[in-house]
């Protein structure tokens, strides 16, 4: 029993300690990962921005910049569909939300359509396809590491705003 207890002792300390240790430490990995973060955040402000009809000039120029952001995101990542398919499934919440909220029948439209593609994606493109890195566990300083990075561009959004 004592060796048991000194066993899981040992087990619990190595896991503190590999919390607060990087473990994913393959730059693509964050590439890929912020990469993905802008696109969707991009994407969605931007489709906030261009929903509403008639569409008042600031904010057709907004949308256009944001959409054009989340573009060359997409464009820049080797990881295409995997930020694709990120960006649909927030889209497809997001309408079903729209749906549930304000009983929007173009939400449903959009999330028929985002659903479908993100079906079709999943389906006939997304299993043969695998990652060239390890992802291993998330830690604390990997949470320190995307609130400084998402704190950036929540700064730089501020500011891109005025």
């Amino acid at each position: 029993m004592l060796r048991s207890a000194a066993l899981s002792n040992k087990i619990g300390m190595r896991l503190f300690k590999n919390s607060f240790k990087l473990q994913n430490k393959d730059l693509r990995w964050y590439r890929d990962k912020y990469l993905g973060a802008v696109f969707v955040l991009c994407f969605l402000v931007a489709m906030s921005l261009l929903w509403v009809w008639p569409l008042p000039r600031l904010n057709a120029i907004r949308g256009a910049s944001f959409l054009s952001v989340a573009g060359i995101c997409l464009l820049v990542s080797p990881q295409r569909l995997f930020i694709l398919l990120g960006g649909l499934a927030f889209v497809s919440v997001r309408a079903v939300v729209g749906v549930a909220l304000y009983h929007s029948v173009a939400a449903l439209g959009v999330g028929v359509a985002s659903g479908a593609a993100l079906y079709y994606l999943c389906m006939r493109k997304a299993p043969g396809v695998q990652l060239p890195y390890e992802i291993k566990d998330y830690s604390y300083a990997e949470l320190a590491i995307d609130c400084a990075v998402l704190g950036t561009f929540l700064w730089v959004y501020v500011r891109f705003i005025r």
